[in-house]
């Protein structure tokens, strides 16, 4: 009996390797097929996958539903777009202080709000991410104000569309294996034993809040990446990053994929950019569309997409091949 339990896990394992390998193959010689347009549409799946991501890691895994992502977000955006305008410093120098210091604000912000649990910690959430804002909107000497911070310098092999791509590529590909380091290892499984229940956990001596701090902590040094990499991308930042709306996007996202499933968000990412983009095209009523969709899709797909392809589909599909055979 081991040995056959085994040997599932084993083949499961394999097959999900040959699929991600396929999918990451495919996303490298895309450029090659299709337009500008379609390369700068991906691109913006891969960073909000990112982001979505990050915040997966506290809703998903430690079970603390978050309502502000969106102002760690724009830290990182703004500390890296202020970094390439104001001063000299490499832009690899600037690429790494966004994620810093998105992390340096998130643990002051973690700090008060894993004090509180459930509705109160997204609500505390929610009132920081529009402090953030409020400092970037009003700031005008320094962050440029509701009119952004625009023409910072970007380097020469990032102009193009293609290169610029490549470079989101890359650099989300190393966020995405480190996120899955990090949810697969011990500290991983300790997050997913809080959400599960923290009473019990804290029980068998965990220390709940520090361990939520630290989840805290981590989910904002990504989601300052995913901003660092959108300044970049765009070549722009603006107050409304770190608004509650751009926060909802991100949430919607990992609903959408499936908070329980790691791959989740990126689904997610893929599937609502794409009908945002589709459904604007033809109606300037395309958010009233886009929400009926969501929640279609959140009502009738309680797992989200990727919840529903692996306990739905893929049953169906083992089971006709196991009636073949």
């Amino acid at each position: 009996m081991r040995e056959i339990i085994q040997e599932f896990f084993k083949k499961t394992l394999t097959l999900r390797l040959f699929w991600l390998s396929t999918a990451v193959i495919l996303l490298f010689i895309l450029p090659l097929f299709i337009s500008t347009a379609y390369i700068s549409l991906i691109s913006e799946m891969l960073i909000m996958a990112l982001a979505g991501c990050a915040l997966n890691l506290m809703m998903g895994y430690t079970g603390m539903v978050s309502f502000g992502p969106a102002g760690l977000y724009a830290v990182g955006a703004y500390t890296t777009a202020l970094l390439l305008k104001k001063t000299g410093i490499p832009f690899a120098a600037t690429m790494v202080a966004g994620p810093i210091m998105a992390g340096l604000v998130g643990a002051v912000v973690g700090w008060f709000c894993v004090r509180r649990t459930a509705v109160y910690f997204a609500l505390l959430t929610l009132a920081f991410a529009q402090i953030i804002w409020t400092i970037f909107f009003e700031w005008y000497d320094f962050t440029g104000g509701d009119d952004g911070t625009v023409g910072f310098r970007k380097p020469e092999l990032l102009l193009s569309i293609n290169s610029s791509y490549y470079f989101i590529l890359l650099i989300v590909i190393i966020c995405l294996i480190l996120l899955w380091i990090i949810v697969n290892s011990p500290f991983g499984k300790t997050l997913q034993a809080i959400r599960e229940n923290p009473v019990r956990t804290e029980f068998i001596g965990v220390n709940v809040k520090r361990y939520q701090l630290y989840a805290f902590i981590i989910s904002s040094l990504f989601l300052g990446a995913a901003g660092s990499l959108f300044a970049v991308f765009s070549g722009s930042v603006f107050p409304d990053y770190a608004h509650w709306i751009k926060s909802t996007d991100m949430i919607v996202i990992c609903l959408l994929g499936g908070m329980y499933n790691f791959l989740g968000p990126v689904i997610g990412s893929a599937v609502y950019i794409f009908l945002s983009k589709l459904i604007s095209g033809y109606t300037m009523y395309w958010m009233l569309f886009l929400g009926i969709i969501v929640v279609f899709l959140v009502l009738f797909m309680r797992n989200g997409i990727a919840g529903f392809i692996s306990h739905k589909i893929a049953p169906l599909i083992q089971e006709n091949k196991e009636t073949e055979k």
